[in-house]
């Protein structure tokens, strides 16, 4: 094998990484775009149900685009999880409040994530390029009648 080919294999290798690394970035893209509409949906939901005011006939979704009809009691407080299977009982600004931070730092991993996933594009574009213009030349060096 010439120090040709060594090189070219070694660029299509570079090319499965950078494929390969899109591909899990993109994956991580899809997991944070759901996390986020859910935080936006709570949000929401919350919002609504305090502006609907006590005794107010309700929707409550309950997922799958299923909702139950309810009545709103204490239109002031909501139960949240804040991990390992704890709830905490507050008011619902306070609640709205935890879900903004939430939300602003999920956005902020999504834009990091798309930077990272533009810049190994744009890597991933020129290895192509590079690879492509080694295979031309090898191609080019060994064609009949032509001489390296």
């Amino acid at each position: 094998m010439s120090a040709g080919e060594t090189e070219l294999r070694r660029g299509m290798a570079a090319l499965d990484q950078f494929r390969e690394t899109m591909d899990a970035l993109a994956q991580q893209q899809e997991i944070i775009r759901i996390s986020l509409e859910e935080h936006l949906r709570a949000r929401e939901t919350l919002t609504r149900y305090r502006e609907a005011g006590a005794n107010a006939e309700i929707l409550v979704p309950v997922g799958a685009n299923s909702f139950l009809v309810a009545a709103s009691k204490d239109v002031d407080k909501a139960f949240v999880s804040i991990g390992s299977d704890l709830l905490v009982y507050d008011k619902i600004e306070t609640q709205i409040e935890r879900l903004d931070a939430r939300i602003k730092s999920i956005t902020e991993a999504a834009n990091a994530i798309g930077q990272r996933l533009g810049e190994i594009q744009r890597r991933a574009e020129a290895q192509g390029a590079a690879v492509q213009d080694l295979y031309d030349r090898l191609q080019t060096k060994g064609a009949p009648g032509e001489r390296s």
